[in-house]
């Protein structure tokens, strides 16, 4: 499938609303795609379409306010790689996104992203500091996750638990391991007076006779 090229855009500075003249955005375009001002070399994300004249991307628009032709580009890999087709305009800006991810994606399998990102208070601080598809560290409540800056959006790849969400699971594990316990004997009274151990790994249980 072709960029979509029909009619013009305009875009504001800081502003992730883009506004289109001739356009049929309603059925040529979807979220997920990426959109590019002509002669600009950058790329932004759609985050919804909201009629044939006005899409929303994830991230403000970070060039000067202008008008002109646009292109919305539409085909993607399974893992949303951008792929290229003859007559595609802004190819070396689209180029060397797919090159970022493509990069981004292999330091995740090599463990590079997580060992080499550095820790901020807040997304909006990691954002500020990282450039586009880049990973950063924000500490939560829950532990400590990892971000990629997708363009000026945060996404979340992984979460470690700190320590108080792991014993909060290894209490929720201990509390169903007496209830699974309490209805096997419900069920084998002759278990009564031996001793049961559950293997969730395993999925098994073990036991015991009394002495």
């Amino acid at each position: 499938m072709a960029q979509y090229r029909t009619g013009t855009s305009s875009v504001v500075q800081d502003s992730a609303v883009v506004s289109g003249t001739g356009t049929l955005w309603l059925t040529n375009a979807r979220a997920g795609d990426s959109f590019i001002l002509a002669a600009t070399g950058r790329v932004y994300d759609v985050a919804s379409v909201d009629s044939d004249t006005q899409l929303t991307l994830t991230a403000p628009y970070r060039g000067a306010t202008r008008t002109g032709p646009y292109a919305i580009q539409r085909d993607f890999t399974p893992d949303g790689i951008p792929e290229m087709a003859q007559g595609d305009i802004e190819t070396a800006a689209i180029f060397t996104r797919a090159m970022r991810k493509i990069q981004s994606r292999f330091a995740l399998v090599t463990g590079v992203a997580a060992s080499g990102a550095t820790t901020y208070p807040d997304t909006a601080a990691g954002l500020a500091a990282t450039g586009d598809t880049e990973f950063f560290w924000v500490p939560e409540p829950a532990g400590l996750t990892l971000y990629m800056n997708d363009n000026g959006a945060a996404v979340a790849d992984t979460t470690y638990p700190n320590s108080t969400t792991l014993q909060s699971a290894v209490d929720a594990l201990t509390g169903l391991e007496g209830r699974i316990l309490s209805l096997i004997e419900s069920l084998h009274p002759e278990l009564i007076g031996t001793t049961t151990r559950l293997d969730f790994l395993a999925q098994s249980y073990m036991i015991t006779e009394a002495d």
